[in-house]
């Protein structure tokens, strides 16, 4: 079986793409596939049907990436791929249609509010009403790009530079605690949930910059501290997040856990989680007992 496992995003996510790529490619050839890495271009269709793909392992990110674009083209083309579908993957990395699903469901998720470019230059808006500290979001940007923290008024020019990656953009309120992910995969036809591990501290912050420490998934994963009832609420709202914003095969939900009340508030999910080994989802896995090229493999299979 011909393994296309395609790779590429935004300048930003291009490297974290492709460092997927590589390990997921790695771990294919170890299971005897023959994986060939591709990276996203305006002949992929052509490369794909040279190279006799049979399905594709969806590695790209970002917007016009892995948002439905590489989807739409494969639909198109009747090639099976690994993730969710071009409507499932649009969805998901649009924060704000997520917002809205989340609010439509009652999942938790922090108070928000839609800002466009022009009522910011209007200055119109009343930032004391929604409240500070809060955080302003790109909605199709992952990996911590696109974000700003907002203490106060003083620093609501700081918000210009998130309309460099969308408009409209999104406000946040900024839960203080502490950061929690959940991996799923599907698997012979059922949906495993991987252990809820803590990860980044969003309460701390680059005292040179007096801005929040950037998400890049290089950071250590520790076993969940929460107390049992908690942490079996939190993968209750993943499986939901999952199932109502249509998602298939493989999917990462982000959770704050509000240190004063202990309240959990689901932050996105992620249709095309990192997926090289030392990315949360393998590192869960592993702490799960699940072996990497067991995962890969699964979601490999789970699109065929």
């Amino acid at each position: 079986m011909v393994v296309s496992v395609v790779y590429g995003g935004s300048k930003e996510e291009r490297g974290a793409s492709e460092k997927n790529a590589k390990d997921i490619a790695q771990a294919l050839k170890n299971r005897g596939y023959t994986a060939i890495l591709i990276p996203y271009g305006e002949d992929i269709l052509q490369t794909l049907r040279e190279c006799e793909t049979d399905v594709v392992y969806v590695c790209v990110q970002g917007k016009g990436y892995g948002d439905g674009s590489l989807q739409a083209i494969l639909e198109q083309a009747k090639i099976p791929f690994t993730g969710s579908d071009m409507r499932a993957a649009c969805l998901i990395n649009d924060k704000i249609l997520c917002k809205m699903v989340f609010e439509h469901y009652g999942i938790s998720t922090a108070k928000w509010d839609i800002l466009t470019r022009h009522r910011y230059e209007a200055g119109d808006y009343n930032y004391e009403a929604f409240g500070f500290p809060f955080v302003a979001k790109a909605p199709t940007q992952g990996g911590s790009f696109g974000i700003e923290l907002i203490h106060n008024k003083e620093e609501l020019e700081r918000i210009r530079k998130v309309f460099d990656f969308d408009n409209p953009i999104f406000l946040e309120r900024f839960v203080s605690g502490g950061f929690y992910t959940v991996g799923l995969y599907e698997s012979h036809g059922k949906l495993v949930v991987l252990p809820v591990v803590e990860g980044l501290d969003l309460r701390k912050f680059n005292d040179d910059k007096n801005e929040m420490i950037k998400f890049t998934g290089e950071y250590g994963i520790g076993e969940c501290k929460l107390p049992p009832a908690l942490t079996d609420e939190m993968s209750d709202l993943a499986k939901k997040v999952f199932q109502v914003t249509g998602a298939k095969g493989v999917a990462r939900v982000d959770f704050m856990v509000e240190e004063s009340t202990m309240r959990p508030y689901v932050l996105e999910i992620n249709a095309v989680p990192g997926l090289k080994r030392a990315s949360l989802m393998p590192r869960e896995a592993a702490m799960a007992g699940i072996d990497y090229e067991d995962m890969i493999e699964d979601i490999l299979k789970a699109a065929l």
